[in-house]
């Protein structure tokens, strides 16, 4: 499969038309059409709806749009930084969760930045499920995670985490009233929880029936929903300001709070780019102060 090819095919998608992409590539509408076609042929499937006025994908064609946007981002990247291997530059892709314990890593990317100023940081914010696929098929060079993880695989620097496990609830809900809760005070109202594989809800089971009635990925959409009345969401404090005096929201501690650990990942037996290493060297310093 052609890195070539593949640009052509994700520029059609982007721009919604054989005719727009000719344009943007410089190339013959012919031109793109049959290679488009040589495409399909090679992999023995259909990608676009022919006949919409605009391009419709397939099923086999969201797959590969979506596989191909990954593969052109790690070209890239692994391009840019090689290019100039003489000078400490490129790019570092990290997944991150959502935390306010990262501070630290806004201070040191800042460090950084302002003495090699060709490096570029990438950060994507995501739970553990979605940063560890991205981290195994090279697409992020770091993975910034909260909980267990698998040592076998992942080499670590850990940070401190000060973050303090909740719920988000509306400002007239009842739990309001209290200053912090215990898991059993939440077990009769519908629950928004994370969606990532081992979700701590352990402590929950032992003590009686709950209702999930949806998950997130991202805290600001399940804030959403908790708005609107769905329900209340499990989830770490001062990620949503609700301290503003309008705030529809309340954040309430939980009593008793887990002592997760949080830390920087990257895969064992990878090779690092002089970039991340030095992002890595300023991070140990900045955490040893």
């Amino acid at each position: 499969m052609d890195i070539r090819v593949l640009n052509y095919f994700v520029t059609i998608v982007q721009t919604k038309s054989i005719s727009n992409a000719a344009n943007t590539l410089h190339v013959t509408q012919p031109t793109l059409s049959r290679q488009i076609k040589d495409l399909e042929e090679e992999l023995d499937t259909v990608l676009f709806h022919r006949g919409s006025r605009e391009i419709q994908l397939t099923d086999d064609g969201q797959y590969l749009y979506n596989r191909a946007i990954e593969i052109l981002a790690l070209v890239e990247k692994t391009e840019n930084n090689i290019r100039k291997s003489e000078e400490i530059s490129g790019e570092i892709y990290i997944g991150a969760a959502e935390t306010h314990s990262l501070d630290i890593v806004a201070t040191v990317i800042k460090k950084m930045t302002d003495q090699y100023p060709e490096i570029r940081i990438h950060i994507r914010s995501g739970n553990a499920d979605d940063i560890l696929e991205h981290l195994n098929k090279g697409v992020y060079d770091l993975g910034i995670t909260i909980g267990d993880f698998d040592n076998r695989k992942y080499n670590a620097l850990t940070l401190k985490n000060r973050d303090h496990w909740g719920v988000l609830v509306p400002k007239n809900h009842p739990l309001t009233k209290f200053d912090k809760v215990e898991l059993a005070d939440i077990l009769s109202y519908p629950l928004i929880t994370s969606a990532q594989t081992n979700n701590d809800l352990r402590e929950l089971a032992g003590l009686g029936d709950y209702h999930i009635i949806a998950t997130y990925n991202l805290l600001y959409n399940a804030s959403l929903l908790v708005k609107a009345g769905l329900g209340i969401a499990i989830c770490l404090g001062d990620i949503i300001n609700t301290s503003y005096t309008d705030s529809e929201l309340k954040f309430i501690p939980f009593a008793t709070q887990k002592n997760d650990s949080l830390q920087i990942l990257w895969k064992k037996q990878s090779t690092q780019s002089p970039s991340t290493k030095l992002f890595l060297k300023l991070m140990q310093e900045e955490i040893e102060k």
